[in-house]
């Protein structure tokens, strides 16, 4: 089955075919397939502010879990419009489920995005890690056509100091493989897929979208980590030095529509403001000062009242 996916994630961007891509991150706006005209488009600005909480578990059902995500086995390639590592065809995958997923999905491939794709508050990143998943049981082709067919896990990533952080560490020995577009794949290398988590992997956001690369269909369920994890600048500048036609591989951020992005962890708006710029984090600072401003009024308002009440003998009413 895996030799199967892999042959059919070429047809749709998650490998390489041997050919040029029909398309270019130049000129998004001639994209083929539904790139243009769907209305559950990939990537989306994320505002931390107006997600929505999942109390009552009606979409996010539980925590995610992460199954067999150390020493995966992979080799690497630059397909031209972005560098990925895929799990090595008849070896065993990792496993996500849980979360939003209805299912199990088998890890494909990871991936990376400079600038990110998503924004927070109207912000990118210098970078994005997308886990890809395909629900398990399913050759790609079928799930395609499917709304749940595919699951993406976006970590965002900052930029530290040179060897600030060893996240990507087991990647860059592959890098001499990756600089130029290739055909073929690297040798093979033994990864921890979970070095590429997030610091908190079960804080995310959740949304309906597409793939963000032609022809983008709509089958994606997204899972955007809310917490950046932190690459070196040293390992950084080693993965960016792939050719990509000289330009970055994000892709715009797409309208939201009418779709609903929900978090998972149950903090405040406030809690969950990322937005590595000054002015968008003052903006959701100041948006959430003034809530609580104002939920500090009407409680003192009512400690008062009840102080009354107390004095003239009533009962007072409960304050919250």
């Amino acid at each position: 089955m895996f030799t199967l996916v892999t042959v059919l994630l070429g047809l749709y961007g998650f490998t390489a075919s041997d050919s040029s891509p029909n398309w270019s991150h130049r000129d998004e706006s001639a994209w083929p397939g539904i790139c243009g005209v769907g209305s559950q488009q990939s990537p989306i600005n994320i505002k931390p502010h107006m997600t929505l909480s999942d109390p009552h578990k009606a979409h996010i059902r539980g925590p995610l879990v992460y199954r067999g995500y150390e020493n995966v086995l992979v080799s690497a390639r630059n397909t031209g419009y972005k560098v990925r590592w895929a799990v090595v065809p008849g070896t065993p995958p990792p496993v996500l489920s849980g979360g939003p997923l209805r299912g199990e999905y088998s890890f494909a491939e990871v991936h990376f995005h400079w600038l990110s794709e998503h924004a927070i508050d109207g912000t990118k990143y210098p970078l994005e890690i997308h886990l890809v998943h395909v629900k398990s049981g399913l050759t790609l082709a079928q799930a395609l056509e499917r709304p749940d067919g595919v699951a993406v896990i976006g970590v965002l990533a900052e930029v530290g100091p040179p060897n600030a952080s060893p996240v990507l560490d087991e990647l860059i020995p592959a890098v001499p493989y990756i600089l130029k577009k290739s055909g073929e794949d690297s040798s093979q290398f033994t990864i921890s897929i979970s070095r590429l988590f997030s610091p908190k992997p079960q804080e995310y956001y959740t949304y309906h979208g597409s793939l963000t690369t032609p022809p983008c269909p709509e089958v994606v369920t997204w899972m955007v980590m809310a917490h950046p994890t932190v690459v070196s600048h040293e390992n950084y500048k080693n993965l960016t030095k792939a050719d990509l036609s000289g330009i970055n591989n994000d892709r715009a951020v797409q309208p939201l529509r009418s779709r609903v992005v929900y978090r998972s962890m149950s903090l405040s708006s406030c809690s969950s403001a990322l937005s590595p710029s000054s002015i968008g984090a003052l903006a959701t600072l100041l948006t959430c000062l003034t809530s609580k401003m104002a939920s500090g009024v009407l409680d003192g308002m009512c400690r008062l009242a009840n102080w009354k009440k107390k004095l003239f003998g009533q009962a007072p009413k409960q304050c919250s």
